[in-house]
């Protein structure tokens, strides 16, 4: 949900309450529009469960008062709660019936390893930050919030590292020049996947990123450098992106093309098709969703792993960076990440098995 859809909630409480609820959603609400678009809606949809688990609805007089008289009582219930809700299915997979009725009876175990059908530890721990901020902010503003129920001394949140469902993999070196080489250049759809794929793993972008770019955010520098311009990134700034040669070329390719089909600078660089066989191209831009089924199907006719994502495109272009000796500080620059320690959980090398001591060992 977007910001604006939660003033008309906190105009209901303003009509039906005291100023004290209106005082705590126009709080929330001021907090929460700091934040970028996707982490409003991932604090709106944390927030709103909290909401229900409690009782009320968001917005509401009611769930103002709940949320102020919380305790870690509660926030145990909640985490026993999530336990249990279904969630992202494990990439291996249980053969029999018996097998998969142990997964769910197992999601409640002290130890969980990501075989079980219910929430990742990751995206629990990620509702319990959103949750923690929220009552820190709370109880700065001294709006009667008595302790944070979400405090890590009170509720531990397992770790985002543990029990991992689906981490992000990285595609095969010698595999990306062959996904590269699978559109079809003559064609002007098959151009902008091109484009698309270079700015992915030659630029490390995210998808959210790439679906935003226009045709004018495509640069070149005095000395020659085709950059992109990024425009409020997940940092909340806008930053250049440099791109190698070999993907510079198809990125300024598309960007010919596009203005001959008579696009402004201010129009998408990539855009969706729509009709038959999906043939005639559109002024919407490729959504998230559609970026993640072209990347997915380039990919599998590779022969690329069933479980790389976009993101293993960036995961790859940080890691093949490293390869070439390029220090952390340095790739942090290409990535745009807010610490060197980001880097690191990119830096694939870690996960690979080939290099491994072990293989040297002998008795």
């Amino acid at each position: 949900m977007a910001m604006h859809d939660t003033w008309p909630m906190i105009k209901d409480a303003a009509k039906a309450e005291s100023d004290a609820c209106v005082v705590i959603w126009t709080r929330i609400a001021a907090f929460l529009d700091l934040k970028a678009v996707n982490t409003q809606r991932t604090y709106i949809s944390v927030l709103r469960e909290w909401c229900h688990f409690l009782g009320a609805e968001l917005g509401t007089p009611t769930g103002a008062k709940l949320i102020i008289h919380a305790t870690d009582l509660h926030a145990a219930a909640y985490r026993h709660w999530l336990l249990g809700k279904a969630g992202q299915a494990p990439r291996l997979q249980m053969r029999s019936a018996a097998s998969r009725s142990l997964q769910t009876q197992s999601a409640h175990a002290s130890k969980r390893d990501g075989l079980q059908n219910t929430l990742a530890d990751a995206t629990l721990a990620k509702k319990f930050a959103a949750l923690r901020r929220i009552y820190r902010m709370l109880i700065a503003a001294d709006l009667g919030v008595k302790i944070n129920p979400f405090d890590p001394d009170r509720l531990p949140a397992p770790s985002a590292k543990s029990g991992q469902k689906r981490p992000t993999e990285m595609i095969d070196f010698s595999l990306v020049k062959s996904i590269l080489e699978l559109p079809d250049r003559s064609d002007p759809k098959g151009l902008r996947d091109l484009a698309l794929l270079c700015v992915l793993f030659g630029g490390g972008l995210r998808r959210s990123e790439a679906v935003a770019l226009r045709v004018g955010d495509v640069k070149l520098s005095s000395n020659g450098t085709c950059f992109l311009r990024l425009r409020s990134t997940k940092s909340k700034r806008d930053a250049d992106q440099a791109l190698p040669d070999w993907a510079a070329a198809w990125v300024l390719a598309l960007v010919k093309a596009r203005k001959q089909e008579g696009a402004y600078s201010g129009d998408y660089l990539f855009v969706s098709y729509r009709g038959p066989a999906g043939r005639i191209p559109t002024q919407a831009p490729l959504s998230p969703s559609g970026l993640y089924r072209l990347f997915k199907s380039y990919c599998l006719k590779a022969g690329a792993s069933q479980f790389v994502t976009p993101h293993s495109a960036r995961a790859t272009a940080i890691t093949k960076l490293l390869e070439e000796g390029f220090n952390h500080r340095e790739v942090r620059e290409f990535s745009r990440h807010a610490s060197v320690q980001m880097v690191e959980l990119y830096d694939k090398r870690r996960m690979n098995v080939d290099q491994s001591p072990a293989k040297a060992l002998e008795y």
